[in-house]
């Protein structure tokens, strides 16, 4: 099992290590960038190590690696803290726009998108200069367009739901332009499996991230006891099952002119191999009945339904499922912190639940994510790591609670 160094410790990371067949190249070694939450950038350079890329180095908010195309296409489909796979192919300086027309038009698009071919372009830029990334977008579609037309009398659409090529332009505050394509098309955290949610629902590459991060592999119980619509159950299930997290989903490289359909059915079959079925139970709850109805809807398109147990019961009646072997179970929840649902007093929800890990979880390691610290201090137990992380805008905490046999009551100084 890998492990990785953060500040708040040494975490266990369940990645099965991959090793590529190094004398069959599918293809010529090309530099990637693959972006995530900030916080997950450690995490995320140890699933790309497992899944044999070379020369990984974390940055803020991506990992930049090295592969061929096979690791492309295994990387889109495993990667559960990745949001996109990107490939440069053009990068240079432009002070004006005109500079910026010239150069985007510069670049052969042919290899890349067919002339009746549909493209989209996410553009985002820190430039003084080049300040609005949709007209960035604009020019950059009239460059390839304005390619086409002179090459052939005929031009390629615009279209975000149906597009056969995604390109990400990025302008630095210096004015370097990165011109990249996604291979991924949608981002990651789109796996297929969600469709309707209940209120505030979790990211699902951030519910990986914490699934992760709090060293569970399938071979311990596990629980979400306040599930909601269930993502962070589903990311659990996905990694106890070894299940790649892109097998109920397409990506933007199935459209792309050099797209390798038999290398691509291979490397899907390579991953249908490994699903197995988790070992220990997996325990989703939820006190409202809809939402945890909402949950099995999204549980029951992962395909591992029948591998989860479903509760509708206050926390606090809800029973831990008994841990098999002496490494105990694991929860994880995503409670209600105000600013997302109102709950009437946020304290005495966060007590409550301090008072039912300490009486009905002994023997788990109860992680939190919050972004209360009113709420944070209420639970009056002492925490064992503290991982600051980002929902969305809201700051928040991610706190593990070791819930040893006899464990006593502790007001902890949180921030």
């Amino acid at each position: 099992m890998h492990t990785i160094r953060l500040k708040s410790g040494v975490f266990p990371l369940p990645f099965t290590t991959f090793t590529p067949n190094r004398e069959k190249k599918h293809s010529a070694i090309k530099t990637y960038a693959i972006t995530t939450f900030e916080g997950f950038e450690e995490i995320l350079a140890a699933e790309l190590t497992a899944l044999g890329a070379t020369d990984v180095e974390p940055g803020r908010r991506v990992v930049m690696c090295k592969g061929d195309k096979a690791f492309m296409y295994r990387a889109n489909l495993n990667l559960r803290t990745g949001i996109r796979v990107l490939t440069e192919i053009a990068s240079f300086r432009a002070r004006n726009e005109q500079a910026m027309y010239d150069q985007l038009k510069a670049i052969d698009w042919s290899p890349y998108l067919k002339v009746d071919g549909f493209l989209w372009i996410d553009a985002n830029t820190q430039s003084d200069y080049h300040r609005n990334a949709v007209y960035l977008s604009q020019l950059f579609k009239d460059a390839i367009v304005d390619q086409f037309r002179a090459k052939t009398g005929e031009r390629p659409s615009v279209s975000k739901e149906n597009a056969d090529l995604t390109l990400n332009l990025h302008v630095t505050r210096n004015d370097e332009v990165s011109v990249s394509l996604n291979s991924s098309g949608e981002s990651l955290h789109r796996r297929g499996y969600r469709k309707r949610t209940g209120g505030a629902p979790i990211n699902e590459v951030l519910a990986a991230g914490l699934v992760t991060l709090s060293g569970y592999d399938g071979e311990v119980p596990f629980c979400d006891p306040m599930c909601g619509s269930g993502t962070i159950v589903a990311e659990a299930a996905m990694i106890a099952a070894r299940q790649a997290p892109g097998l109920n989903r397409s990506f933007g490289f199935e459209r792309w002119p050099d797209f390798d359909a038999g290398l691509w059915a291979s490397i899907r079959q390579e991953a249908r191999d490994k699903v197995r079925t988790p070992p220990q139970p997996i325990l989703a709850n939820d006190i409202d009945e809809l939402t945890l109805h909402l949950a099995k809807v999204s549980l029951e398109r992962t395909g591992l339904i029948q591998h989860i147990d479903f509760e509708s019961l206050p926390f606090n009646q809800l029973s831990a499922p008994a841990p098999a072997t002496e490494k105990g179970g694991i929860l994880v929840t995503n409670p209600p912190y105000e600013v997302r649902l109102k709950t009437g007093n946020i304290e005495e929800l966060y007590e409550m639940i301090g008072d039912t890990f300490k009486t009905n979880w002994k023997g788990y390691s109860a992680w939190l994510i919050t972004g209360s610290p009113e709420g944070l201090k209420s639970v009056g137990l002492k925490t064992s790591r503290r991982i600051p992380l980002m929902n969305g805008p809201i700051e928040v905490r991610y706190v593990r609670y070791d819930l040893y046999a006899g464990s006593r009551k502790h007001k902890s100084e949180e921030e």
